[in-house]
């Protein structure tokens, strides 16, 4: 196998388990954000509940102070209303005593008038018949204005009864109570609607948490299948890697067997060689006979080397034939 191969293959497991982080980084950042999410609704939840309960807090407080002020207000009215009946019975009184002392003034003046002018009894009589007159007068006034004064009095007695009855019936306790009742039902209302809302997002998240779990398994699978796959590539890498050695080795004894080969026939050749310039030495000599050349020795030379000592030396160096040739 070439080493360029080699390298793809490596990069795709790599390129596989990068795939398999960058799957498992998303699950995560997932389950991350569903917590988030939940955390926040419940957060929420606690916040529209608090809310709620302090603006009911607040309401009742509320009531009870609008309460408090008008009966403050209702007990303010009557006393201002008292005053003023009060004040104006007292300059009634005041107007009264006024009269009868300016009419005791009045019949004293004309009672030293009189005496001072000694009028006549018959003047006297008219005096006395006129004054009876004003008295008479006087007293129906009297009697007009305690009159109208007890009806006054009876109006404002009537008004603070028909006020007092009416805050009663305002605050009575079959209307407290149906004030009570309402504000419960209200609460219990509020309460079942979030106790519906909290079972419906409790549903929504089984839900979510299923089809997250789901999901997962399938994620596991896909990752499971994926590194059987790395594995199985792995496997075959390592067949192939196997193949690719057991060829290259059985090319390198085939190389061999042909060095070795070409070896024996380079000897063989080399042999034979030097058989035929042995048996040409042999024969020479035995052609020359006595008129042989003289010995090297004899004459100072070297002496030639034996026909089978360089066959020897021959064959003893097939490497530094072989390099030679």
């Amino acid at each position: 196998m070439r080493p360029a191969e080699n390298a793809d293959i490596t990069k795709k497991v790599e390129y596989n388990r990068w795939l398999v982080r960058q799957d498992n980084t998303k699950s995560a950042n997932e389950v991350r954000e569903a917590q988030k999410e939940g955390t926040d609704v419940i957060k929420e939840r606690q916040r529209l509940h608090a809310t709620q309960g302090l603006s009911r807090q607040q309401a009742a407080m509320v009531q009870m102070k609008r309460a408090s002020e008008a009966l403050e207000a209702h007990r303010q009215g009557n006393l201002s209303k008292g005053r003023q009946v009060y004040e104006e019975v007292s300059g009634w009184r005041v107007q009264e005593r006024k009269e009868k002392d300016e009419y005791a003034a009045k019949g004293k003046a004309n009672v030293k008038a009189v005496k001072d002018d000694d009028l006549t009894k018959a003047a006297v009589e008219a005096a006395a018949a006129e004054r009876k007159a004003r008295a008479a007068l006087t007293r129906k006034e009297d009697e007009e204005k305690a009159k109208e004064l007890e009806e006054l009095k009876a109006m404002i007695a009537s008004q603070a009864k028909e006020k007092t009855a009416r805050v009663k019936a305002e605050t009575a306790d079959s209307i407290t109570d149906e004030a009570k009742r309402l504000f419960y039902e209200q609460r219990l209302k509020k309460a079942n609607e979030i106790k519906q809302a909290g079972e419906q997002w409790n549903k929504k998240r089984e839900e979510e948490r299923s089809k997250f779990q789901e999901g997962q398994v399938v994620k596991k699978t896909k990752a499971k299948t994926a590194r059987q796959g790395a594995g199985k590539s792995r496997e075959d890498l390592k067949t192939q890697r196997a193949a690719a050695a057991a060829k290259m080795r059985e090319a390198k004894r085939e190389l061999s067997d042909a060095h070795k080969q070409n070896l024996q026939i380079m000897y063989a050749d080399r042999a034979s060689k030097v058989k035929d310039i042995i048996s040409a030495g042999y024969v020479q000599s035995d052609m020359s006979g006595e008129g042989a050349p003289a010995s090297p020795t004899a004459t100072g030379g070297k002496a030639p080397a034996s026909p089978t000592s360089a066959g020897r030396s021959e064959r003893a160096t097939p490497g530094s034939a072989a390099a030679r040739t």
